[in-house]
């Protein structure tokens, strides 16, 4: 009995120990030796995107010189300002619930910069974000064109041969990066966690795989859609191979697209439309546009049942209104649909209970006798239905959904400054006060207590003793929606534990 109750608990404590230093893993990889804490107050070194060195050094004399001029503007809910050479945005103000998000946290060359050495102008165009600029005999166009509920906002760039000979576009650039701001709370791990992407084109919809450039170099334009992004938030463009002829990744996570020439007649024009798209990575409202943006949100190794989990909590959601309580009602759920489980695994453990007197007299008889005394043991348990590991069931069943819980509650923005109640502004923040993953030891301490003894080795009697104050501690700095999760579940289970324990002991008595 000592050593499988031994071999149970040592089971439990492998499982969260490798399952939770596999995901901090994940959600914390160590910081790059070149990495820059992005904040954005952050002096980094400009990273100019340009189709030539002469062009680059085109536009950082124009910044040299003070005549590069900015401009305030509103593109759709963002409010933006816009740098005249390029055309590119500098600032994007993003509106959550815990305040305003910068999310250009360096504006050299600036999001969506385009032929970075010419100084555009704006268009008087009532309503409309439209700059224009003139290279030798052409006219470029550019214009942004803000989005609705469910079409992503776009990017047209036109050029058009306003001379008399037929000309040649030069290949041009367009970029996004270096980097992307997000929230205070998260600045501290934001250059570990930023990264440079994008979906590939798969065979089966979506499906397509979530390809992260490690390295900087060229890829083909083969992307439903490439950008930056970290915890929270997403910058992506999403091109078309018959208009961009390659992808590149830069460093300090940063990526470019590459248009493809095109000969103009005289009077002829030539346009480039990317739609695009920079905010939150909320997994509801990203799948809305069907174009795979919600594949950017980590899920970790069970990804499908970490969106089917937040697909349960935002249906709750739409229900109660509040986050928290459908955190409690999913946990319900689950409860109910374990019961079976549950019950089996409490029958055994009452099983457990009035074997200790004859495993104890086996131990006794067969000390000097290990063989003889496992298979005494097991033809004990065999005889009577017990299973010493029968305990650990529920526990381990639910794992899976704990840690896609886990990443939901950690990297989907849905959560993100979602209230419960009292004390608890941010479920997918630490609780402030400490006083859930209390209350959950406490209730695990109680737990222990109503099952039976450990075996007589005070060893295994400490571990078991021990096991509430190490969860405990483990709980303490994660997302508070994730504790309030297992509270719940320990103060369920344990009613399911009080309300059982007489009915096991009068089917035995």
């Amino acid at each position: 009995m000592d050593k499988n109750l031994l071999l149970a608990v040592s089971l439990s404590i492998l499982v969260y120990a490798a399952w939770f230093g596999f995901v901090e893993k994940r959600l914390k990889p160590p910081p790059p030796a070149a990495a820059v804490t992005d904040t954005a107050t952050t002096e980094q070194k400009p990273v100019i995107v340009a189709p030539s060195p002469k062009a680059a050094f085109a536009a950082s004399e124009a910044q040299k010189s003070g005549k590069d001029a900015t401009e305030a503007a509103r593109l759709g809910q963002a409010d933006v300002v816009i740098r005249s050479h390029g055309a590119a945005i500098v600032s994007w103000k993003f509106k959550g619930p815990r305040g305003v998000v910068e999310l250009i946290s360096n504006p050299a060359p600036g999001f969506f910069s385009t032929l970075p050495e010419l100084a555009f102008r704006r268009a008087p165009a009532l309503g409309r974000l439209i700059y224009e600029a003139r290279r030798g005999e052409t006219r470029i166009v550019k214009e942004f064109i803000a989005g609705s509920e469910d079409a992503l906002p776009r990017l047209r760039l036109t050029i058009e041969n306003v001379g008399g000979v037929p000309v040649e576009t030069d290949p041009w650039t367009l970029s996004l990066g270096p980097g992307l701001g997000t929230i205070p709370t998260e600045a501290e791990e934001n250059a570990s966690v930023t990264r440079s992407l994008g979906l590939l084109k798969g065979e089966g919809g979506l499906q397509g795989k979530v390809d992260v450039f490690e390295e900087p170099g060229d890829r083909p334009a083969d992307f439903r859609w490439l950008g930056v992004d970290n915890r929270y938030f997403l910058a992506a463009v999403l091109p078309t191979a018959n208009d961009f002829a390659k992808a590149t990744a830069l460093a300090d996570h940063q990526v470019a697209l590459t248009a493809k020439s095109a000969t103009l007649a005289p009077g002829a024009s030539r346009s480039w439309e990317v739609p695009f798209y920079v905010g939150a990575k909320g997994h509801t409202w990203l799948s809305r546009y069907k174009v795979g943006l919600e594949r950017s949100i980590d899920f970790g190794f069970f990804a499908q049942l970490g969106r089917f989990v937040l697909k349960v909590l935002d249906y709750l959601h739409n229900v109660t209104g509040n986050w928290g309580w459908s955190i409690i009602i999913l946990t319900l759920m689950l409860q109910v649909v374990l019961f079976p489980l549950t019950y089996k695994s409490l029958k055994a453990t009452s099983a457990m209970k009035r074997l200790q007197p004859e495993i104890a007299r086996l131990q006794q008889r067969y000390a000097k006798e290990p063989g003889k005394l496992n298979a005494e043991t097991m033809e004990l348990y065999k005889k009577h239905g017990a299973n010493p590991l029968g305990g650990c069931l529920p526990m381990l069943v639910q794992m899976p959904v704990f840690i896609a819980l886990y990443n939901a509650l950690r990297n989907a923005w849905e959560l993100h400054g979602s209230s419960w109640i009292l004390w608890i502004h941010d479920l997918s923040a630490k609780d402030p006060y400490y006083v859930l993953p209390l209350v959950m030891g406490g209730l695990m301490f109680a737990q222990n207590k109503l099952n039976p003894a450990a075996g007589v080795d005070p060893a295994q009697q400490k571990m078991m003793t021990f096991m509430p104050v190490i969860f405990t501690v483990m709980f303490l700095n994660f997302p508070s929606g994730l504790v309030l999760y297992w509270l719940t579940n320990s103060l369920v289970s344990t009613l399911q534990q009080l309300a059982l324990r007489d009915h096991f002991a009068a089917k035995t008595s």
